[in-house]
């Protein structure tokens, strides 16, 4: 018997509320900024070609985002260009079923499919065939830090293969000058470049992302084309909180506009 659909009201009630009320399996690492910011950084991509594209109705994009969790960083692409057509691939079945129920909740079910893949493996779909593609890797490397407890979540921070690994399967998916959207730690940038370069990715955007305006970069949104020259452009810093104005017991972030106008999503995090 098929699924009965979302009532129209709740799916607006969703779409109103993302990124609060998204399914996250328990024990799996939480999704948070990195997955907003992802998002908003290859909205803009997409915003960028639309207008290029100067059509009524979009052209379909299609998109693949890698080791997708729950699904936050494609759901909420799809949910700022609705001409994205998207395959979420996920390693770890509780995610994957989450990453589901939450399409199906948004009324995304039928843009967007998640399938089960294990990405140092030969993927279950076509190569060569995707404009953009989304990945946010693990940044740490085992010894580093303290280890979870929970298995599912240390998988998801620490992994000294995953970065080469994510690079490779997006080049596979990825058709000639295709783009490459990922955020990785500002201060693992040779690693970075160096996995770019090996899999023919060419750099070509990097925002930094810093706390504070006196805060050095702890975070990078890069932007790479498949089988094009490295030709970077650093844009400016994108700063996240503002600085609290006299005495305050506010716990939830600040919020700078610059922020708010580049991801507003962010808002639904205070």
């Amino acid at each position: 018997m098929a699924r009965e659909r979302q009532k129209p009201e709740s799916v607006s009630a969703a779409r109103a509320a993302f990124p609060r009320g998204l399914e996250q399996p328990a024990g799996a690492l939480r999704f948070g900024l990195d997955a907003l910011l992802l998002a908003a950084f290859a909205a803009r991509h997409c915003e960028e070609r639309r207008a290029r594209l100067s059509r009524a109705k979009p052209r379909p994009l299609s998109v693949a985002e890698l080791g997708c969790g729950c699904g936050a960083a494609l759901l909420g692409l799809a949910l700022r260009c609705s001409e994205t057509r998207g395959l979420g691939l996920e390693r770890e079945p509780a995610l994957l079923e989450a990453a589901r129920r939450n399409a199906r909740a948004l009324g995304l079910e039928q843009s967007l499919l998640f399938q089960a893949a294990d990405l140092a493996l030969p993927l279950p779909v076509a190569d060569g065939t995707r404009h953009v593609v989304l990945a946010n890797p693990p940044y740490g490397l085992p010894g580093q830090g303290r280890a979870s407890p929970l298995a599912l979540r240390e998988r998801a921070l620490r992994d000294a293969e995953a970065l080469h690994v994510f690079c490779r399967a997006a080049a596979r998916l990825l058709r000639h000058h295709g783009h490459f959207f990922c955020i990785f730690e500002a201060r693992s940038l040779s690693r970075l470049c160096a996995a770019l370069e090996e899999t023919h990715l060419g750099l070509r955007r990097i925002i930094p992302v810093r706390p504070h305006s006196h805060s050095p970069a702890t975070r990078l949104l890069a932007e790479a084309r498949k089988d094009a020259a490295p030709e970077l452009r650093l844009e400016s810093p994108l700063t996240l909180h503002r600085r609290q104005s006299g005495p305050t017991t506010r716990s939830s972030p600040l919020w700078t506009a610059q922020a708010l106008a580049f991801c507003p999503w962010l808002a639904a995090t205070t």
